[in-house]
């Protein structure tokens, strides 16, 4: 994958911390500007109503390891399970043939997670899938459908939340335990 999607993570650090900034958004149906053209590859969604802990592992760690995402991967497979059964839990795949495009996570008002693997960015999927998740969130009655980024993130991902009508509501800035530091045979640096 092209390089220069990872230019704006920050180098390892010796002490194994790794300052992020945390965007918090929000958005209401009126604010919703659908902006996803149909992907030029016939890409299925298909929503997983039980999914195992072994299965979302995968799914999480192939969509966020080169985004440094680790967080959900520390909890048990009880704690993992108990939170992909709540009521409220939705997880949507993405999928083109038997390739893996990536997912979206629904739960109470938020879309909790949001990403493509690595093969299938820059191919104006990731809007069309946004709106797929939007559209979803809104069908199931909520009125405010929030959702949060960082700066580890795919570059371009604070500014397509905001074209897609989701305002900022706040910003938190935070320190994380390195996945390079801790698992540096897992995530490689760069992440290629």
């Amino acid at each position: 994958m092209v390089p220069e999607l990872f230019a704006h993570q920050p180098l390892p650090r010796a002490d194994g911390r790794l300052p992020i900034v945390i965007t918090h958004l929000e958005m209401v149906r009126a604010d919703w500007t659908r902006r996803g053209q149909v992907p030029d590859i016939v890409v299925a969604i298909e929503r997983v109503r039980v999914p195992t802990a072994p299965f979302y592992r995968d799914l999480y760690d192939r969509v966020g390891r080169p985004w440094l995402w680790y967080e959900r991967g520390l909890l048990s497979d009880a704690a993992l399970k108990a939170l992909l059964d709540e009521p409220d839990h939705e997880l949507h795949v993405a999928r083109h043939d038997d390739g893996l495009v990536g997912y979206f996570e629904l739960g109470g008002n938020e879309l909790v997670f949001f990403g493509l693997t690595l093969p299938y960015i820059g191919k104006r999927i990731g809007p069309w899938l946004l709106d797929r998740a939007i559209e979803r969130a809104f069908a199931r009655g909520i009125e405010r459908l929030a959702l949060n980024t960082n700066t580890l993130d795919h570059p371009r991902a604070l500014d397509t939340y905001r074209k897609a009508g989701f305002r900022v509501v706040r910003r938190e800035a935070k320190e994380l335990r390195d996945p390079r530091v801790l698992w540096p045979e897992l995530y490689r640096w760069p992440p290629l």
